[in-house]
């Protein structure tokens, strides 16, 4: 038998003035999934989360929470924890008394005893792993545990759905790569649904059971970080996720004819003759050096565990960017200067249809910096 999904988004539209932040926006989120809204700044994504939390109100379309609407219903019946980019913690309160906040402004019959209170804030500090700073105040806290002080206050009303707008973009690279590792493996342990905003696609595959990736105030695409990574749909989501080449190409009898390059394996529709591009990963590009080759190494570039390398085609095509491991590297020692002939390991072709580029809307002045 199947159960209807915990939050069931249909047709959510929502304007601000003349910009269209969302338009017939239909989601179904899965019981106690880990779920990611990715997107750049202006896509929809935060709108949509601010929406399902009661923040925001629809235009237009329905909202399901756990089958019943939503709509009817202000934050605080919503039973729904909310956890802001930059924490929003109580500068004047304990680490303790800000979790515990939420639990004393409860109506009297819903409300905790003191006792109680402060065995759940307790139990959550030790949780999120901070049950030795109850004492402190936030501004005697890293930006990680303001980080969990935030999430153990959300969690303290014991919710039915956790939103995560930005969690950790406040974060240095370092603490946000550990942060969010604790928050895959806590989410794991409660199970709870919980959507999350961002704007990193590394947290995004990092992180989520599945991704949304908006654009234009749409869902471009909806599956696992596999499905969106390694078979996006349209030349947004590619673009989007990860470094891709775009390759100009002419398509004839199935095969895509590019001068200075050989396609192995090629995915998308090749069944019309006519202008294409090619939509190839760095990873993908392979590269052999030959003396009588059509290109040259202009750039050679250690970044992190990866050396990577731009390559100008002699024909006048746009430089191509490829990428390889340094024990890859190790065998060929391309310098710049060196002729190359390149091949394709795997690209994706998609009929030559410009993309428009993702505004992001700078005649609103609205408090949020993504829409």
């Amino acid at each position: 038998m199947e159960h209807s999904p915990a939050i069931h988004v249909k047709g959510i539209g929502k304007r601000f003035r003349s910009f269209v932040a969302l338009q017939g926006v239909d989601l179904e989120i899965r019981a106690g999934e880990l779920l990611a809204l990715l997107g750049p700044s202006g896509s929809g994504k935060t709108t949509l989360l601010r929406i399902i939390a009661g923040l925001e109100w629809p235009d237009e379309g329905e909202l399901l929470l756990n089958g019943d609407s939503a709509l009817r219903r202000g934050v605080r019946e919503r039973h729904i924890g909310f956890v802001f980019q930059h924490y929003a913690l109580f500068r004047h309160m304990s680490v303790t008394e800000n979790v515990a906040f939420g639990l004393r402004v409860m109506v009297r019959q819903r409300r905790p005893s003191d006792a109680e209170i402060r065995n759940r804030v307790q139990r959550l500090l030790d949780l999120v792993q901070i049950g030795h700073l109850g004492d402190r105040f936030p501004s005697q806290l890293s930006g990680g545990e303001r980080q969990r002080v935030a999430l153990a206050r959300a969690l303290a009303i014991e919710p039915s759905v956790l939103l995560l707008d930005e969690p950790f973009g406040a974060l240095d690279a370092k603490v946000r790569k550990e942060l969010r590792r604790w928050l895959r493996q806590l989410h794991d342990r409660l199970k709870m649904t919980t959507v999350f905003v961002t704007h990193d696609q590394e947290e995004a595959l990092e992180l989520a059971d599945r991704v949304v990736v908006l654009g234009h105030g749409k869902i471009e695409q909806v599956g696992t970080p596999e499905e969106v990574y390694g078979a996006p749909r349209n030349p947004f989501v590619f673009d989007f996720l990860g470094q891709v080449n775009r390759v100009r190409c002419q398509v004839r009898g199935g095969r895509p004819i590019v001068p200075y390059a050989h396609v192995e394996q090629l995915n998308g529709d090749a069944s019309h003759d006519g202008p294409g591009t090619l939509y190839v990963r760095p990873h993908d590009v392979v590269l052999q050096r030959d003396p009588a080759g059509p290109a040259i190494v202009r750039f050679v570039g250690v970044v992190g565990p990866v050396v990577r390398l731009e390559i100008e085609v002699v024909v006048g095509a746009p430089v191509v960017e490829a990428e390889m491991p340094h024990h890859v590297y190790a065998g060929y020692r391309f310098t710049a200067g060196d002729r190359v002939s390149v091949r394709f390991r795997a690209a994706t072709l998609f009929s030559d249809v410009p993309v428009e580029p993702q505004v992001t809307p700078a005649d609103l002045s609205l408090q949020s910096a993504d829409l």
